[in-house]
């Protein structure tokens, strides 16, 4: 079992999980998994600040221009497709002692497949459902009833 969730997927998929009402080990394994989320996207966001770092302006010491908070970027062009490869680079959670965390979000996934989402949470429902492979069971067991 794995599950690949998009860099620049991350905050939505956080933010999606934690306003799913859930309780005992389903809220212990979401817990589990924003965890592991919250921790790729702190890299991300450092990764982040590097390339805003090595796509600034410098001033005579060599160090990156910052007005008002914001990195002064030579080359917008460049810095946005080194950003586009970063937010789509992926984080991988693979089986071992990440099996039950899966099959337990992919389970509480599928409990709230009746429900109607809206917008961005939408998208991500339907992200993280095909990351999870929420369908694919129910493919492979209709296959073997033919």
């Amino acid at each position: 079992m794995k599950v690949e969730i998009e860099n620049g997927k991350l905050v939505a998929a956080i933010n999606f999980m934690y306003d799913l009402k859930l309780t005992r080990k389903h809220s212990r394994f979401r817990r589990h998994f924003i965890d592991k989320m919250s921790e790729r996207l702190k890299r991300v966001d450092e990764d982040r600040k590097t390339l805003a770092k090595e796509h600034s302006h410098k001033d005579e010491k060599g160090e990156a221009i910052v007005k008002d908070g914001q990195f002064v970027i030579k080359d917008m062009v460049a810095f946005s497709n080194d950003l586009k490869e970063l937010n789509s680079e992926k984080i991988v959670i693979e089986g071992g002692d990440n099996r039950e965390m899966i099959r337990t979000i992919k389970h509480v996934l599928k409990k709230f497949e009746d429900v109607e989402y809206e917008a961005q949470a939408s998208e991500i429902y339907d992200y993280l459902c095909e990351q999870f492979g929420v369908d694919e069971e129910e493919e492979n067991e209709k296959g073997a009833e033919e």
